[in-house]
C-alpha cells in the first residue's frame, strides 16, 4: 500500500513531497483536478489527512479501479502518521469544510466524486457546500463502489442532499456506516438521495446504510433517506438492492423514502431492518407495496407506514425512550445522544436471521449486553447504562454498579508501570439467568503495552428470581503497562432478554 499524508498546519503545496515528514498542504493538491499522487496499477493507495481544518472543495481527478483503490482517512489518533515515521503527530478531528471561511460557503461539495469509482472515505468531519440538488458534503454520480464511514456529515442549510448519489441504470455499490447525518433547512432536504434511472430490466443497486444516525433539520418536507427515479421514461423497471440496517432516525419529514408517488413494482424489495423512527411524522413511505419491506423497527411516529406492509416484528407504538443529552441534568458525562435508556423498548429482540451489524454507530460490539439472538433497535446498542444500587452491594462497599438488562458499562482504571492484576467481583439475579453470564473486559490500550482485550465470563450459578447470587470473582491474566495510564474495565450484562440483572462491585489491583 502507497501511503501520503496532508497538513494544514506543517504542510506545503509548494515544497512537500507527499511524506509523514513532509507533507503537502492541502486535500486538493493531493487528489484534485491536477493531483500529485499518482495510482499504480494495482495496490490501494490512502491519503491520511492530518487533523485540522481544512477550507476546500475537491473534485476528485483521481480514477481509482477495483484493483487500484483509493482510501481518504482522518487520521484523528495519529496512527498514520506514527506509521509513516512522524513521531510527535496531532490528534483531534478532522474539519473539511466547503466553506472559503467560517462566514462565506463554497457553491461546490466538500468532495465532488462524479464518474469515480472505488473510493472509501474515513474518519472525517464535513461541513457541505451550498450545492442546490446536488450532495453538499459527497456528490457522486456515475460511480460506483464508495464505503462512507465513521463520518460525520453536515449538509449545507441551502442544499437537498448530505449525500448524493446517482446512477444510470447499473449498480451503485455504496455503503454508509457508522456515519452521523444532519440535513439542510431547505425544503424537502435529505441526508442520502440515491436517484435511479428507469430502465428495462431491475438492477441491482447493492446499497447499504447502516448504524447511521440521522439528524432532520426541521425543514418541511426533509427525508432522511430517499431513492428516486431520475425521469420518467416508460421503460417500466427500477433499481432495487437498498438495505438500510439498524438507524436511528430523529425529527424527520420521514425517515426513509423509496420511490414515493412511483407505482412501478419490484421483484425483489429494499428493505428497512432494526431502525428507530423517532419524532418523525411519518416512518417509511413507499410507492408500492412491492418496493419494500420492513422488520424489527420502533416507530414513535404520527404515521409509521406509507403504503408499506406491517413488520410482524415492529413496534409502532414506541414512547420516545432515548438519552436527549440526559447526564447534563444531573452532572455526570453525557451519554450518546439517542441512545436507548434503560428499560427501554428499544432493546429489542431481534434475531441473527434479521442480519444486524457487529457493531453499532460507536464501533463498539453489537450486540453486546445480548443474547446471541438479540440487538437493540436504531443505531446504538445500550451503553453506559449503569445504576447505583446499594440493596446488593459487596460487603463493607458503599454501593455496587447494577446494569438492568442487556448492556455494559465501561470505568477507567489507573495503572503504573509494574505487574498489574485487575479484579472485579459479579453477582446476578435469577431473571438474568445462566445461557450467558455476565463477563468484564479489560480493554486493549496498545500505546500502554496491553495489546489485546482479556475476555473473563463469570462460571458460578445465577440466583433465583430477583434474589443474586453470591459475589464471584472474575480475575484478568497479569499485565506489566509499558508506562503510567489508563485502561478501561468494560463490565457487561447478557440476559437473553430484556429482563435481569447483574451486578459489578469492588474492583482491585495488585
Amino acid at each position: 500500500m502507497a501511503n501520503y499524508y496532508v497538513s494544514t498546519k506543517r504542510g506545503s503545496d509548494a515544497t512537500g513531497t507527499g511524506t509523514a515528514a513532509n507533507p503537502w498542504k492541502t486535500i486538493g493538491k493531493a487528489i484534485g483536478a491536477s493531483p500529485a499522487i499518482t495510482l499504480p496499477s494495482s495496490g490501494s493507495t490512502r491519503l491520511y489527512i492530518e487533523p485540522g481544518t481544512y477550507y476546500e472543495a475537491v473534485t476528485l481527478g483521481l480514477s481509482p479501479s477495483a484493483v487500484a483503490p483509493l482510501e481518504i482517512v482522518g487520521d484523528c489518533d495519529g496512527a498514520g502518521y506514527l506509521a509513516g515515521g512522524w513521531t510527535n503527530p496531532r490528534t483531534g478531528i478532522v474539519d473539511w469544510s466547503a466553506w472559503t471561511d467560517d462566514a462565506t460557503a463554497i457553491s461546490s461539495p466538500c468532495l465532488n466524486g462524479s464518474s469515480r469509482s472505488f473510493v472509501a472515505v474515513r474518519r472525517i468531519k464535513m461541513h457541505g457546500g451550498s450545492t442546490g440538488a446536488n450532495g453538499s458534503c459527497l456528490h457522486i454520480t456515475t460511480g460506483t463502489d464508495w464505503a462512507v464511514t465513521d463520518c460525520i456529515l453536515a449538509g449545507h442549510q441551502a442544499s437537498l442532499a448530505t449525500i448524493y448519489a446517482a446512477t444510470a441504470g447499473a449498480g451503485l455499490n455504496l455503503t454508509v456506516d457508522r456515519c452521523d447525518l444532519h440535513s439542510g433547512a431547505q425544503y424537502g432536504a435529505m441526508g442520502v438521495r440515491i436517484s435511479t434511472a428507469e430502465t428495462a430490466a431491475e438492477y441491482d443497486l447493492g446499497t447499504t446504510v447502516r448504524n447511521c444516525r440521522f439528524f432532520g433539520s426541521g425543514a418541511a418536507a426533509n427525508r432522511a433517506v430517499k431513492l428516486d427515479r431520475i425521469a420518467a421514461t416508460g421503460l417500466g423497471f427500477l433499481g432495487r438492492g437498498l438495505t438500510i440496517r439498524s438507524c436511528t432516525f430523529l425529527g424527520f419529514t420521514a425517515g426513509v423514502v423509496v420511490y414515493e408517488g412511483v407505482t412501478i413494482p419490484l421483484a425483489n424489495p429494499c428493505q428497512v431492518v432494526g431502525c428507530f423512527f423517532v419524532r418523525c411524522a411519518n416512518g417509511i413511505q413507499i410507492g408500492a407495496v412491492s418496493q419494500a419491506v420492513e422488520d424489527w423497527n420502533v416507530f414513535h411516529c404520527s404515521t409509521p407506514r406509507t403504503t408499506i406492509a406491517v413488520g410482524a416484528n415492529s413496534n409502532t407504538t414506541a414512547r420516545p425512550a432515548v438519552d436527549l443529552g440526559d447526564g447534563r441534568l444531573v452532572g455526570v458525562p453525557l451519554r450518546p445522544f439517542g441512545e436507548p435508556t434503560a428499560g427501554s423498548p428499544l432493546g429489542g429482540i431481534v434475531p441473527a436471521a434479521a442480519g444486524f451489524p457487529t457493531a453499532d454507530l460507536l464501533n463498539r460490539a453489537r450486540p453486546e449486553g445480548f443474547g446471541s439472538l438479540n440487538a437493540a433497535a436504531g443505531c446504538l446498542e445500550r451503553h453506559d447504562a449503569g445504576e447505583l444500587d446499594s440493596i446488593n452491594a459487596d460487603l463493607g462497599s458503599p454501593g455496587c454498579l447494577a446494569l438492568r438488562g442487556p448492556g455494559s458499562l465501561d470505568r477507567p482504571i489507573l495503572v503504573d508501570p509494574t505487574a498489574t492484576v485487575v479484579r472485579v467481583k459479579v453477582r446476578w439475579d435469577g431473571a438474568h439467568g445462566d445461557s450467558r453470564k455476565p463477563r468484564a473486559i479489560l480493554l486493549a490500550n496498545p500505546e500502554i503495552g496491553l495489546v489485546a482485550d482479556q475476555v473473563v465470563t463469570a462460571t458460578s450459578t445465577g440466583g433465583s428470581g430477583s434474589t443474586p447470587n453470591a459475589y464471584e470473582t472474575l480475575t484478568f491474566a497479569a499485565f506489566t503497562p509499558s508506562r503510567a495510564g489508563v485502561v478501561m474495565l468494560r463490565m457487561v450484562s447478557r440476559p437473553e432478554a430484556a429482563t435481569g440483572t447483574a451486578y459489578f462491585d469492588s474492583i482491585t489491583l495488585s
